[in-house]
């Protein structure tokens, strides 16, 4: 359902020429998939024991169906609903994560380069007329690389440069601390690995030095019954 209300949501942005029918059918289908995602929300809100806990931890989920559909705000609920469905594909919290960074920043990429087009697009003075633009546009703002060769000048446009300044910021924090994190529990893991492995060897001659022992205790004792017998 987010993909397919990111495909509604995409399609007359980045075709504006579309037949009148076909731009009916992307409204249509904006609103029904709105439809489901307020269903699916409340019912699940009604089957929660803590309601409180199911609000506080679904914010995501309470966007998406709160969020009015508005030429600006349907960005805002597209990214909103294609980074909701991917956060519930995964199993483990680490793979979530990591799943949930990867689509946030793809997404926001994607959306914001939309974003930007449908607010720039025949607005006078405007340098951001195709999608190729907006997306190019969206990627060196989103890196903090700026050519400065695309810019806003809508005020539409310039909110979502905000907005994607301060996201590309705090996702490009987020992949440094999981790369910093993955790099430093890889670590870990080899120095656990080999001090477990240095144990072992410990143990091995040890066990090696006992038996030596043993044996020289052995002689010894054997020797010693010689002597005495001489």
């Amino acid at each position: 359902m987010g993909l397919l209300f990111l495909g509604a949501y995409a399609l007359p942005i980045i075709k504006p020429e579309l037949a009148p029918a076909a731009l009916l059918i992307c409204r249509w289908v904006l609103i029904v998939v709105w439809f489901f995602f307020a269903v699916e929300y409340f019912v699940q809100l009604s089957l929660a024991k803590d309601k409180k806990k199911y609000f506080r931890s679904n914010l995501l989920d309470f966007a998406a169906v709160a969020l009015p559909v508005l030429p600006l705000l349907r960005a805002v609920r597209a990214l909103v609903a294609v980074t909701s469905s991917s956060r519930k594909t995964s199993s483990s919290l680490g793979r979530d994560v990591t799943t949930s960074v990867i689509v946030l920043a793809l997404a926001t990429w994607f959306i914001a380069g939309l974003a930007v087009t449908d607010a720039e697009r025949g607005y006078p003075g405007a340098n951001i007329e195709g999608v190729g633009d907006g997306w190019w546009w969206a990627l060196t703002t989103m890196s903090t690389v700026g050519y400065g060769d695309q810019y806003p000048v809508s005020t539409a446009g310039r909110i979502v440069g905000v907005a994607l300044m301060i996201m590309g910021v705090a996702l490009l924090g987020t992949i440094t601390a999981m790369l910093a994190s993955n790099f430093n529990g890889a670590r870990n893991k080899e120095a656990q690995e080999n001090e477990i492995e240095s144990i072992s060897i410990e143990h091995q001659i040890s066990s090696k030095l006992d038996s030596v022992l043993s044996e020289l205790e052995s002689l010894k004792k054997q020797v010693s019954d010689q002597e005495k017998r001489n």
